[in-house]
């Protein structure tokens, strides 16, 4: 009789496992998929100590949805709400933040993203560039800059960072204070070519600073090269890892590694591998990489020149690109007066 009983329960127990599978399968199957795109914005870098407000939205069905937010290594628990207030810490890191959108009948959606923290202060962020004694502020948004002197003109030694034109590095208002922003060729000179020793148009340069023409770079080369004149659109072999840095971006090293490139940074120039911008401004490509700089003076109707450096060549060469496809940096320069 017990073998029988034994056998009964575990018939029994099989049968009622079946069942709550298939009604799981069932439910499983009968959950339905949210429409709409679920995102929120929020940029790849913020200052230290930043406070921004978040909002996630997209779902279009179902109507009502409920929105939790986990934000490593900064809130310990879950934020609740489809709009939430972030403080960001007051150290270099970074975090991940997830938004995710539930409801009763519906699979969830997540969406993630990361952002670092930047500290703009002098060694935060940025360190190993060499900026000199010199400064010129900027009277239109009050941005400092320091300045070097090299053989007939004075040159910004940072890239410029007017945000009256241009991007910033990933379409983060934190990294142009580090790295300045990209500007067109044409947003960079107003459109105007020109030529001579500090004779190039202001265009996004301060008053009384110009965007350097082929001259103004083949008289920098010159004094790179030892006093020997080079052309403006040489190779100029040896002379681009006289101007790079040793920099570190939040204790990552800038330019990569190369017995090709040693990073003197010969009166104190300061060249980083900061990129382009591309596609108008929707992409970024060469960070770490590459620096590029414009030149005003125009190439052809359609296109125009800009020096770059390669991080594992020690040349600073010329090339050309189109005038409204393609942002470079820009180093502002005026003549010495005598």
């Amino acid at each position: 009789m017990n073998k029988y009983l034994k056998f009964f329960w575990l018939y029994a127990t099989v049968a009622i496992l079946t069942f709550v599978s298939c009604d799981t399968e069932e439910e499983e199957e009968t959950s339905l998929s949210m429409n709409g795109s679920f995102n929120f914005d929020l940029p790849t870098y913020v200052f230290v100590n930043d406070v921004r407000t978040l909002t996630a939205s997209g779902i279009i069905i179902p109507e009502t949805y409920a929105t939790k937010w986990l934000i490593s290594d900064i809130y310990e628990d879950t934020l609740v709400g489809a709009t939430i207030t972030v403080a960001f810490p007051d150290s270099i890191g970074t975090y991940s933040v997830s938004a995710m959108a539930s409801a009763t009948d519906y699979y969830t959606v997540t969406v993630s993203k990361t952002v670092t923290t930047i500290d703009p202060n002098k060694d935060g962020s940025l360190v190993g560039v060499d900026y000199g004694d010199t400064m010129f502020t900027d009277p239109r948004d009050l941005n400092k800059y320091y300045i070097t002197k090299v053989g007939n003109l004075e040159w910004f030694a940072q890239n410029l960072a007017w945000n009256g034109a241009g991007v910033s590095y990933r379409r983060a208002d934190a990294t142009q204070i580090l790295f300045g922003r990209f500007y067109s060729w044409n947003e960079a000179t107003g459109g105007v070519s020109a030529s001579g020793l500090g004779a190039g148009p202001q265009g996004v340069c301060p008053k009384g600073w110009s965007v350097p023409t082929d001259e103004d770079w083949a008289d920098f080369g010159k004094v790179l090269n030892g006093g020997e004149a080079v052309p403006f659109n040489g190779n100029w072999k040896g002379l681009g890892e006289k101007v790079t840095v040793q920099a570190y971006f939040n204790g990552d090293i800038m330019w990569p590694y190369s017995p090709d490139n040693n990073k003197y940074n010969t009166f104190k120039w300061n060249a980083l591998p900061i990129g382009n911008s591309q596609l108008s401004n929707s992409s970024f490509k060469g960070f770490s990489e590459y620096g590029f700089w414009w030149s005003s003076t125009e190439q052809s109707d359609t296109k125009a020149y800009y020096k770059y450096i390669y991080y594992d060549q020690s040349s600073f060469p010329t090339n050309y690109t189109g005038k409204d496809d393609f942002g470079a940096s820009v180093r502002c320069v005026r003549l010495i007066k005598k």
